[in-house]
């Protein structure tokens, strides 16, 4: 899966240095964008095209991260099949034909991957108390929310909430012993340094969402 996920962004990168079609897409945004996403002044098309490409990239860290955690959690068995959409999400049969696809289109997989693993850690908070895996990603989909447009990105979260309710069929396994004692066990235990390295991703980019930010009237 890393593998064919490097290829991906491989050949996105050569298109990109090709056609400059993200650099472009994101110009003709920059109008458009609500106020409550805070870019860099100074180049806010590079800031903006930095955090989409760390959001496509990140999609493999956090199945990888998820993976990890439900396994520790004795959940996998309910997690796994999400984990396997979200990664067919990006690995999608359209991104496998004779021509490669750019960072726009993998913008749409991936933010199906995101929400699908964000879905996953909801579902878990509210059965555990506590997150599968202590990193926000709401920030950073909501950011990519308003780049895809209401239309397509609101047609993009029926799909994950759809694929979400039919996949919500193995909540026993989260009354087994081994869930009870993972909870009990981590519970304000203060574990959120082992994941340290999953911090919002938007925190080391130059790009913010402020959402008390009001557009004018």
């Amino acid at each position: 899966m890393q593998l064919d996920i490097e290829k991906l962004i491989a050949a996105a990168n050569q298109l990109e240095k090709e056609s400059n079609a993200l650099s472009k897409q994101l110009s003709a945004q920059m109008g458009s964008l609500p106020p409550s996403i805070a870019l860099s002044k100074t180049d806010p098309v590079h800031s903006l095209k930095s955090f989409v490409i760390e959001y496509i990239t990140h999609v493999p860290s956090f199945i990888g991260a998820v993976s990890i955690a439900s396994k520790d959690a004795g959940i996998d068995a309910y997690v796994s099949p999400f984990l396997g959409v979200a990664t067919d999400f990006l690995l999608s049969p359209k991104g496998q034909g004779a021509e490669p696809l750019g960072f726009l289109a993998l913008l749409e997989q991936a933010y199906l991957a995101h929400r699908l693993i964000e879905e996953v850690n909801d579902q878990y908070i509210v059965r555990a108390g506590i997150p599968l895996i202590p990193m926000d990603v709401t920030k950073a989909n909501v950011i990519v929310h308003h780049l895809l447009g209401e239309v397509l990105a609101n047609n993009l979260d029926d799909v994950v909430e759809e694929t979400a309710r039919q996949m919500t069929s193995h909540d026993i396994v989260y009354s087994s012993d081994k869930f009870r004692q993972y909870v009990e066990t981590r519970k304000g235990k203060g574990w959120d340094h082992v994941w340290k390295q999953w911090a919002d991703m938007t925190n080391s980019l130059d790009i913010d969402l402020n959402l008390s930010k009001k557009p004018p009237e």
